[in-house]
């Protein structure tokens, strides 16, 4: 498990994405913040928080820019130091290091918010990491989860489109997307949060008027620059079909984006 997920994170952090995304006036960066601000994180300051599966530190960097202290925690060496280069570039209080979220390198109790952002859909299992998650907690600590919404049928066709043979191999090689996904629909987070002691459990499903610009690709060929507007057609599409459902499907159903958030039993 560890090999894959760390394959996938090394996909992310090579795939060039652009600096300016993390401007404040990006697209990028107001569809991110939109998430902190739906989970209740957008304002939270002085607290001691976890980014589990941090990646290259877009989500740990802006709590950290709140007055938050912030952990980060990704099994991929080199996103680490992504992260940190751009902590440091910055000057937040944000540090990241390599761990595995199904054996955190902290002790018990150390958090007062554990955030965990478009990891847990990349375990087979999210029970394990679920159950760090909450170990490392405070009693009466929150936790806040965002995962891809497989509950929406949207999102389940748009994942059956990509799995077709040839456009599976087309987008792992062109590197849109990561091997190691499992489809989890809404109550598998929320089963997995009760059975480990989490109470108070708020679920939001929602669509947030698109994903981020996709990172364009330095290869100077008319092949690379086809696949290039073939796939943006691809997300435009997709985005389309997410905006017409969160307008008339109901909760959890209506929206890419899965928002869990549940406080630790005191």
């Amino acid at each position: 498990m560890a090999e894959v997920q760390d394959k996938a994170t090394e996909m992310l952090v090579g795939s060039g994405t652009p600096e300016d995304d993390w401007l404040e006036d990006t697209r990028g960066y107001r569809v991110r913040l939109s998430h902190l601000e739906l989970l209740g994180l957008a304002s939270v300051s002085s607290k001691k928080i976890l980014d589990a599966g941090c990646g290259p530190g877009t989500y740990g960097i802006m709590l950290a820019k709140q007055g938050n202290e912030v952990h980060g925690v990704e099994i991929s060496p080199a996103a680490v130091e992504v992260a940190n280069n751009r902590a440091e570039e910055k000057g937040v209080n944000f540090t990241a290091q390599q761990g595995d979220l199904e054996n955190l390198p902290f002790a018990d109790n150390t958090f007062d918010i554990c955030y965990c952002g478009w990891v847990l859909h990349h375990f087979p299992d999210v029970n394990r990491a679920v159950s760090e998650l909450v170990r490392v907690l405070k009693p009466g600590g929150k936790i806040a989860l965002a995962e891809p919404n497989e509950s929406c049928a949207a999102v389940r066709f748009s994942r059956w489109v990509e799995d077709l043979p040839l456009m599976r191999s087309w987008v792992l090689k062109e590197g849109w997307d990561t091997p190691n996904r499992t489809i989890n629909k809404h109550h598998v987070y929320l089963s997995a949060l009760e059975q480990y002691g989490i109470t108070d459990i708020s679920l939001s499903s929602c669509y947030t008027g698109g994903m981020p610009p996709l990172p364009p690709k330095s290869k100077n060929s008319i092949k690379a620059f086809l696949s290039l507007i073939a796939i943006k057609s691809l997300v435009w599409a997709r985005c389309r079909v997410f905006s017409i459902g969160n307008k008339f499907l109901k909760k959890p159903f209506n929206g890419s984006d899965l928002l869990i958030t549940g406080i630790k039993e005191k």
